[in-house]
């Protein structure tokens, strides 16, 4: 059992941090690991990675040099055995699919986001947890989603830990809670595509899965989620969120839950349990999607 929660609330200073009270409040659904996607309002382009080893940041800075110019990097330990980094890149952004494909081609580093809008943060333990050794700061953000992990493998592993992002749309995340029966053959048809895997998480099919259809194939968010929910088997809900929409997926067996809340035009929220909509709106009345159903907002 894993639990997801997502927001929108544009231009607000605080939405990192509504977002983690939110998580909070599904810590009975996991807490092998936390993460989250925020968008940021902001005018550079920003790189997250994990790194099993804080001695690889060397070789990490060296792929990064070949592409950009490194400003405000910082390093630091995570709540596991991971050292993540971050920083500012002058860039061109058509470069950041080949950057994102270069870094994560190193065994021992792992691209958690990469991108002009999108940063994920993500960490063993709890909602509590991640904000504490994360130090997320207070920034414009306009929304974002999250997932609380029950995890069934690798818990030491944060690179199978959600949210996941796919090289082929960098600014595309994706949380799931659920299963995916047809993950080795999906898994095999996207790598007969020339779509590169950096873990065994099913999840992460669908992300590549989802950003193939967008990229490749011409489609929009609703489209693709369209798509999967044709071709994907297993029991799931989906939250998938990009530079300028979050979307919806729920199975046609209707097995795991999946509620949103509208309130003014201006704020949505989204969530496995009614309960973590409160911190944000405490008289919510959440709405359940229905079992095959599939829904976009904009942003």
């Amino acid at each position: 059992m894993c639990g997801v929660a997502g927001i929108i609330s544009k231009q607000s200073s605080y939405l990192g941090n509504d977002l983690i009270h939110m998580l909070k409040e599904l810590l009975h659904r996991g807490r092998d690991s936390t993460g989250m996607a925020i968008y940021e309002e902001r005018k550079d382009i920003q790189v997250r990675v994990a790194l099993s080893d804080a001695r690889y940041k060397e070789d990490l800075e060296g792929i990064l040099k070949k592409h950009a110019n490194i400003s405000n990097a910082r390093m630091y330990r995570g709540e596991g055995i991971f050292s993540f980094y971050e920083a500012s890149l002058d860039m061109a952004p058509e470069k950041i699919e080949q950057l994102n494909w270069d870094i994560d081609s190193y065994p021992e580093l792992c691209v958690h986001s990469l991108g002009r809008r999108i940063k994920v943060y993500k960490d063993q333990g709890s909602a509590e947890d991640l904000q504490k050794r994360h130090e997320i700061p207070p920034v414009k953000a306009s929304h974002g989603i999250g997932h609380v992990r029950l995890a069934t493998e690798s818990v030491e592993n944060i690179n199978f830990a959600h949210p996941f992002v796919s090289y082929l749309y960098p600014e595309l995340a994706l949380v799931h809670n659920g299963q995916f029966t047809n993950y080795f053959n999906m898994r095999r048809k996207l790598e007969n595509l020339g779509i590169r895997f950096k873990t065994n998480n099913d999840s992460e099919m669908a992300a590549h899965f989802l950003a193939y259809q967008i990229k490749e194939k011409g489609k929009d968010l609703e489209e693709a989620l369209y798509q999967g929910l044709e071709t994907f088997d297993g029991v799931f809900t989906l939250l998938v969120s990009t530079e300028n929409q979050i979307g919806a997926l729920r199975d046609r067996l209707g097995i795991k839950p999946m509620l949103y809340f509208e309130q003014d035009g201006h704020t949505v929220l989204f969530g496995s349990e009614q309960i973590c909509l409160t911190p944000i709106v405490s008289d919510v009345y959440a709405t359940e999607m229905d079992p095959g159903g599939v829904m976009t907002w904009s942003v």
